[in-house]
């Protein structure tokens, strides 16, 4: 759920900002920091898949794919009380263009992540061996109120193995997460690049970072989705462009999976209890003033009950019990038998901040297990979404596609947000895993 956040001027969408504190962390003070000694211990991105290249890369296809792993044992030296936690990690892929040499390469080349990665200004070697580094880095976020502005370091520790590189974090508000690339060979032009990454959110620092997990704590359920494609989309993009996909009036995007691959994701959803999503290619929506180009993203998430049973979730009038901190009064009308029209009012308290956000929905019911819904009026313009239930033996598949862009009409405070990264991609995407997993967490 996007949400704008108000004082005198400044907008900002937690979904869009906090995955850029899992990679690049934002500290408070910054001093260089001695090498670390770091056995790590993150599970190959294969893991899920029998260490099978080519079975990730035909389900990654043209997406950034992102799953979770079953909880397992790591290292994190860095963690005083408890230095080998049991978490859940969280892995990504995408296929790039190029062969596993200059996908190194550009890994291995920390000084340029500046131009990479957005926001980031600067980057410096502090510490280095053969194979270990610790660079500082620095990072930007302009608002419209220079006290609210994001100007701070992280350090953080990068380790190059076997076709990969682990990263320690040193120093930085979420002080404690570790990260694994990893690269594979498809063909002599094609690399599978993979990432697997872990950050503790329940020990954050810094006082806007800390309000907004403790004032909308779902926020947490769509970070690890967020910040792994945050970095992906950002390396994708150094390779090629987005394709751009055109669709017809009515039309969503379709995921050519075949019955085994979608069995794969009911079992990877199933044991894991978290949700496995692919973000999508670009593409161009029409509305009646022409098209507009808008980005999709599809999430999958196994719930034990009967459809019949999860029905009541495609209904607008159960939003408030799934969001009952932020959403505070929903207005229906009923169109017809199979159309109807919700207004949401939506009211987040950060102390001294405040958040408001007001928008109207259509949602139609093609059937007793699917809604279509879009935006018809509110501060959102562009909305377009689609959920379904998908029958099984031992459960149901709950399938989301959602897509969100702020036009460059809306309201001043929400208009602003289109000057953060990839604003067009990480709000749906964050939307989608933290509705279907705070419908799981309901009876």
């Amino acid at each position: 759920m996007i949400a704008r956040i108000k004082t005198k001027g400044i907008a900002m969408n937690p979904l869009t900002i906090i995955p850029l504190v899992i990679f690049l962390g934002f500290a408070q003070q910054q001093s260089s920091a001695k090498i670390v000694a770091w056995n790590e211990n993150i599970p190959s991105s294969l893991k899920p898949f029998q260490n099978n290249v080519q079975t990730l890369a035909n389900l990654t296809q043209d997406n950034i794919l992102i799953y979770a792993q079953i909880p397992q044992k790591t290292s994190i030296p860095t963690l005083k009380t408890n230095s080998a936690p049991t978490v859940k990690f969280t892995s990504s892929a995408i296929l790039i263009p190029a062969n596993t040499q200059e996908v190194q390469k550009l890994l291995l080349d920390y000084q340029h992540y500046v131009g990479l990665f957005p926001t980031l200004k600067t980057a410096k070697i502090t510490e280095q061996t053969a194979n270990i580094s610790q660079v500082k880095y620095k990072v930007s976020i302009p608002t419209p109120i220079p006290v609210l502005n994001f100007n701070e370091n992280v350090t953080i520790q990068h380790q190059l193995g076997q076709n990969s590189l682990a990263s320690l974090v040193i120093d930085a508000p979420i002080p404690y997460a570790v990260g694994k690339f990893e690269w594979f060979r498809v063909n002599d032009q094609k690399t599978l690049l993979t990432l697997t990454q872990w950050g503790d959110l329940n020990q954050p620092k810094g006082f806007i970072f800390s309000k907004i997990l403790n004032a909308i704590p779902e926020v947490k359920l769509g970070i690890p989705s967020g910040s792994n494609a945050f970095i992906l989309e950002s390396i994708k993009r150094k390779f090629s462009n987005n394709k751009v996909n055109n669709l017809q009036p009515g039309q969503f995007p379709v995921l050519a999976l075949n019955a085994e691959q979608l069995e794969k994701i009911l079992e990877l959803s199933r044991t894991t209890s978290h949700p496995f999503s692919f973000v999508l290619p670009q593409t161009s929506v029409p509305y009646t003033h022409g098209r507009e180009k808008m980005r999709f993203s599809t999430t999958y998430q196994y719930f034990p009950q009967s459809n019949q049973q999860l029905q009541k979730w495609l209904k607008p009038s159960s939003y408030q019990s799934i969001f009952p901190r932020q959403i505070k009064k929903v207005t229906l009308a009923d169109v017809n038998t199979q159309e109807q029209d919700a207004a949401f009012k939506v009211s987040v308290g950060l102390g001294v901040l405040n958040i408001p956000f007001d928008f109207k929905m259509h949602f139609n019911y093609p059937n007793a297990n699917e809604n279509i819904f879009y935006a018809n009026g509110g501060d959102l313009k562009y909305l377009k979404g689609q959920t379904q239930l998908i029958p099984n033996n031992t459960g149901t598949l709950l399938k989301m596609t959602s897509a969100v862009k702020i036009d460059e009409k809306a309201p001043f405070l929400l208009r602003s947000m289109r000057s953060l990264p990839y604003h067009d991609m990480l709000p749906a995407l964050g939307a989608n895993a933290v509705f279907v997993q705070k419908t799981q967490k309901l009876k």
